[in-house]
């Protein structure tokens, strides 16, 4: 049996994505065939799927709308049709919509078109698309082939496609953990789990080469030391109940030995946060594949009066060596992951509506979520800190989100 045939459904569906798009290729030919940069062309890799028979507007003037709309804030499909229906010459000129001979205007094709097409379209080969896309615009933010770039795996629950009887959908997305823009995200089928996603969804990034990965306590696995490992990238993961013996071995280190290297303090919301790290070399034997480095980290958090409320204690491992990153920067790499929620989760439930969005047809809840965190993060690129203020901005001029997605001619 082979290893893709003995993949979940959904996983195996990934694997191919890159190919059935034809972006890996592209991607290791430097991009020859299609400007990975450009988004149009990125949408034009994504099959369609319509029978060629009766096809009136193209799949790339449908995406381009659709994220248009999501840019300027639209949290529902009835936003998303007001948006598409409104749309003004000019800007349909722009997005390559179908120009009406007879009437002399630019056609939008009818909304509800428009959401039963992106419904059918593949939701894989949708995030392999904007993934590679993402993942070409790397080298643009982190110019120095040397430098370190932080990611961080962390998985999200889409709260607004539960029904009765069938639990919420759940993605496992990275994004990159400095700037918070999201590079590649995935399905977790209902019959697999976020453990088994791991690889497919970092295989939609071409190169991983000096990239390092955090995530929570349950993807400190073996197997994914080892994958990073292959692929040029660092780890620094948690270490929790999931590797007991790999615990039992950092907390039996002599830890109130161990000088603090570094500390922050951080005054705010009514508290103060303490946090701290001490750090050690890999300890011969240690169970775990290329680790390099150990650490602890203390969290201490006390009211503005010095009453204590809360301590945390996280014992890890990192690939890192010293040399590449001492105490500082691997207690800002392992804080990187508890800096998500904020980041990203909060921005799409809140700002943007996800967990109260009802759309569950078919592959459109998986499609619109990687809509909505490539709307975030092209508002984040023009330096608009507040994504609710950046949607606004969006709204106030139709060519604004053209501006934000790079689409104005």
């Amino acid at each position: 049996m082979s290893v893709q045939s003995a993949m979940p459904p959904v996983l195996s569906a990934i694997t191919t994505a890159l190919e059935d798009t034809g972006l890996r290729e592209q991607c290791g030919s430097c991009g020859e065939a299609v400007d990975l940069a450009d988004l149009r062309q990125v949408w034009a890799q994504i099959p369609d799927p319509r029978d060629r028979r009766g096809r009136r507007h193209p799949l790339v003037v449908m995406f381009a709308l659709v994220q248009a709309a999501l840019v300027s804030g639209a949290m529902s499909y009835a936003a998303i049709r007001h948006w598409i229906a409104r749309a003004p010459q000019e800007v349909l000129e722009q997005l390559g919509a179908r120009y009406d001979r007879r009437t002399g205007r630019f056609q939008a094709p009818h909304p509800d078109t428009v959401c039963r097409t992106i419904a059918q379209v593949n939701a894989a080969q949708v995030d392999a698309a904007y993934a590679a896309h993402r993942a070409a615009q790397i080298p643009e933010l982190y110019d120095d082939p040397d430098e370190l770039i932080p990611m961080t795996v962390d998985g999200k629950t889409q709260r607004g496609t539960a029904t009765t009887g069938h639990a919420a959908q759940h993605r496992l997305g990275v994004q990159l953990a400095t700037d918070a823009i999201v590079i590649a995200q995935i399905d977790v089928g209902s019959k697999s789990n976020e453990i088994k996603a791991f690889q497919p969804l970092l295989d939609q990034i071409s190169c991983l080469k000096n990239v390092v990965i955090s995530a929570d306590r349950l993807h400190t696995q073996r197997a994914h030391a080892r994958y990073l490992h292959r692929r040029e990238a660092f780890y620094v993961f948690p270490v929790g109940g999931n590797q007991p013996g790999l615990f039992d071995q950092l907390d039996a280190l002599a830890w109130k030995d161990v000088p603090i290297e570094w500390a922050t303090y951080d005054r705010g919301h009514g508290r103060i946060e303490i946090r701290t790290i001490q750090v050690l070399p890999a300890p011969a034997g240690t169970r775990f594949p290329h680790v390099k480095q150990v650490f602890l980290i203390e969290r201490h958090v006390y009211d503005l009066a010095g009453k204590p409320l809360s301590s945390v204690a996280v014992l890890g491992v990192t690939s890192l060596p010293a040399t590449l990153a001492g105490p500082r920067r691997l207690a800002e790499l392992a804080r990187g992951e508890w800096s998500i929620e904020n980041k990203d989760h909060y921005v799409r439930d809140v700002t943007l509506g996800e967990d109260r969005c009802r759309v569950r047809t078919a592959a459109t809840p998986s499609i619109l979520t990687t809509m909505r965190s490539y709307a975030i993060a092209a508002l984040r690129l023009l330096n608009h800190t507040n994504i609710a203020e950046g949607t606004r901005w969006a709204r106030d001029d139709f060519q604004n989100p053209l501006i934000a997605l790079g689409l104005t001619i």
